[in-house]
């Protein structure tokens, strides 16, 4: 129930809100592996859902690079690019050398400065923002 109103509110969002949409659950996911680092818990199950977080932050990055265009988004599309592969390769390497908590604490820090940077383009583009459920 709760993704079937998750999917439709993604598919009926403009453009601008579906990227605050994936910033937000991006966001959500280094909340969660920040979390579960700064636990300290090395249980099997806390490892697996730390690197699911970490995996899933990566595949939403991957996925606003992807989107962004080059030849329309000018200088600002280069600089997003440039952050968010800063952002995959610290993901990475975090991924490979160990927990580093105050690293997802500023990449934390970075993606909301974007989302409330992308929510003030909606407002100007759209007018008010739209509503948006927590990130699940």
């Amino acid at each position: 129930m709760i993704n079937a109103y998750l999917e439709n509110m993604v598919l009926t969002a403009n453009p601008v809100r579906q990227v605050i949409l994936l910033y937000e659950k991006a966001i959500s996911c280094l909340d969660e592996a920040t979390e579960l680092m700064e636990r300290g818990s090395a249980g099997a199950e806390d490892m697996k859902r730390k690197y699911e977080s970490m995996g899933r932050a990566t595949e939403i990055l991957t996925v606003l690079d992807a989107t962004l265009n080059m030849e329309q988004g000018g200088d600002i599309a280069r600089s997003l690019h440039e952050v968010y592969q800063a952002l995959i390769n610290d993901l990475v390497r975090i991924t490979v050398e160990g927990d580093e908590p105050q690293t997802l604490r500023k990449m934390i820090k970075i993606l909301t400065e974007l989302k409330e940077s992308w929510e003030e383009v909606e407002k100007k583009v759209y007018g008010r923002p739209e509503a948006t459920a927590p990130a699940v």
